[in-house]
């Protein structure tokens, strides 16, 4: 596994990760310091998961048919153009909320075009049996960063000051970009061709009818959606619902950092303690069922500490569960197709998230964001309920592949 080309993707993603999760934390609580308004919080959080719902289908054609190197590339060198100049406003005194939304819609459509790269360009830089390992290695690197970020997010932010958050997040995409230009893997297949619109659109068109004729598979995914649909919101949302509860902008930050530090112990005991094929799907519905209650719980407490221990128990089983999926459909999709099925099914996911977004943004304006989250937890109980009992899901996990 620890290869050149693994490792420089991984330091690549990492690198940006810090600045991104700065600034997530700094704009967000400059949108809502300048509106008061949860609504235009969740729109702007929104955004990027519009953008997978709308264009990572696309993305995923494109990392299937052109260079994954060149797409992570040009979007790392996109988001970090767009961000230093968004940070250049800001140090004028001139930025205003439509520039921080324009700026969300460039990162969205990057996005759109990062992940499915990434995602089928790692299977061809580790063996399959070290998927898992692989994953749970850039996504606890991720949370390990989100941590220490969101910990002094608030901090930092009166520290530097947003336009000095920003300028920061720019030049960390422009240092990626620039060490992932070295990645040798990842060049377009082939005999490929020019991915002209007629050809992505083709190529999109056959990912969708090979999932379809994957019985059950849209079912999952369609279970995931709604999940994510009723429950996905709160992140939109969280800096209002923390004040809400009664928290500083510190504990704010806190709260956040113990999420990620709970996601970051459940990664490294997930890389530390590979778990059997014949108790996978066992380990997902029990970390999925206590996900749920746990959930539930954390919405409905009061006070700094009594939130925080219970979200971070959740989010340390949510990533439990949530480390099966990703890894399972890669090894159960041919290599031709991974980019458009894991971009489809990443669509219909946060597609359900960004919906969520905008519905609890709106709604906690008018009714309070405690009031919609706890609302939100428990509907999310149906959808997991479908999710957790899918008979494709079952087989995946057990190593089967899907029906």
């Amino acid at each position: 596994m620890w290869n050149r080309d693994f490792l420089l993707l991984w330091q690549g993603m990492a690198e940006s990760r810090i600045g991104s999760v700065l600034y997530s934390i700094a704009i967000g609580i400059w949108v809502y310091d300048q509106t008061d308004s949860a609504a235009l919080m969740g729109i702007m959080t929104s955004l990027s998961y519009f953008g997978a719902l709308v264009l990572q289908p696309f993305g995923g054609a494109l990392a299937d048919r052109c260079s994954k190197r060149a797409l992570i590339v040009g979007s790392d060198a996109a988001c970090g153009v767009a961000m230093l100049a968004l940070g250049g406003l800001a140090l004028r005194g001139a930025m205003q909320v439509w520039q921080v939304l324009a700026v969300a819609a460039v990162s969205a459509v990057c996005t759109a075009l990062f992940q499915p790269a990434v995602n089928s360009l790692i299977p061809q830089l580790v063996p399959a049996g070290d998927l898992l390992r692989a994953s749970s290695l850039i996504n606890g690197t991720g949370s390990a960063l989100q941590m220490l970020g969101n910990a002094a997010g608030g901090f930092l932010t009166v520290v530097c000051g947003v336009p000095g958050i920003i300028l920061f997040n720019g030049l960390t995409f422009l240092f990626s970009a620039a060490t992932e230009c070295f990645i040798r893997a990842g060049r377009a297949p082939a005999g490929s061709g020019a991915p002209g619109p007629a050809a992505v659109l083709g190529d999109l068109r056959a990912g969708i009818c090979y999932l379809k004729g994957q019985g059950g598979l849209a079912g999952m995914m369609l279970a995931g959606a709604v999940m994510n649909l009723t429950c996905g919101g709160f992140a939109g949302i969280a800096y209002a619902w923390c004040l809400e509860k009664g928290m500083s902008t510190g504990q704010y930050g806190l709260f956040l950092g113990a999420e990620s530090a709970a996601m970051l112990a459940a990664m490294a005991l997930m890389a530390l303690r590979p778990i059997p094929g014949n108790r996978q799907y066992r380990v997902f519905a029990g970390s999925m069922a206590l996900t749920c209650g746990l959930y539930i719980a954390a919405m409905a407490a009061q006070g700094f500490w009594a939130c925080t221990v219970l979200y971070a128990l959740n989010a340390f089983f949510n990533t439990v569960y949530n480390m099966f999926l990703y890894p399972s459909i890669m090894r159960a999709t041919p290599a031709v197709y991974q980019g458009r099925a894991i971009a489809l099914f990443a669509a219909l996911s946060n597609g359900g998230i960004a919906l969520s977004m905008v519905a609890y943004g709106a709604l906690a304006d008018a009714w309070g964001a405690g009031a919609v989250c706890l609302a939100g937890a428990v509907a999310t109980l149906l959808p997991a309920l479908a999710f957790g009992a899918n008979r494709t899901l079952r087989r995946i996990l057990r190593g089967q592949g899907a029906e």
